[in-house]
């Protein structure tokens, strides 16, 4: 239990330092907190390293598409980020590696359970950036509920992939 509550803070601290950093132009500090908690993560999980590892790297890559889809699309655009570049800054990329010691983590709760990845993934996502919006690290177009409802139905299928994902990598399967 001690774990999985480490894992959540650990991670809540990371989306706080991520997101404050982007918003503040102090995007490799920002990522500091993210690489500790997946440094630690690892080293509390050395018996599957490779395994770990790979989930951290495929999750990672999923989101960093995903947030690219969105910022090509429009929905989404990060504080100083030039006007032309869809790749999303080095903060977001450490928030999803970070992200990625959840489903193994505090959100191992959710594992075999589709239906609520889906329908937390469509409240908690659109909630997650609208709030690194309200902290200056973001911006959305107007109206931001257009936005907002691409990013929950991204989110909607984003974690139920990312388990499936995560099942897939440690060879287990989703009831």
């Amino acid at each position: 239990m001690l774990a999985i509550i480490a894992n959540f803070t650990l991670f809540q601290s990371a989306w706080f330092a991520a997101i404050l950093g982007g918003a503040n132009g102090q995007e490799f500090l920002g990522c500091l907190p993210a690489l500790g908690a997946v440094i630690l993560y690892l080293f509390l999980n050395q018996r599957r390293l490779v395994r770990e590892v790979a989930l951290l790297v495929g999750i990672s890559l999923l989101g960093a598409v995903f947030e690219t889809v969105l910022i090509a699309a429009g929905w989404i655009a990060y504080t100083g980020r030039a006007q032309d570049s869809i790749l999303p800054p080095i903060w977001i990329v450490a928030l999803w590696l970070a992200f990625a010691t959840l489903p193994h983590g505090s959100l191992l709760w959710l594992r075999g359970r589709p239906w609520l990845q889906g329908v937390l993934g469509a409240i908690s996502g659109p909630l997650s950036y609208l709030a690194g919006v309200k902290l200056g690290a973001a911006t959305l177009p107007e109206p931001p509920m257009i936005a907002l409802l691409a990013i929950g139905v991204g989110w909607a299928i984003m974690l139920p992939l990312i388990f499936k994902l995560a099942d897939g990598i440690s060879g287990e399967r989703q009831a």
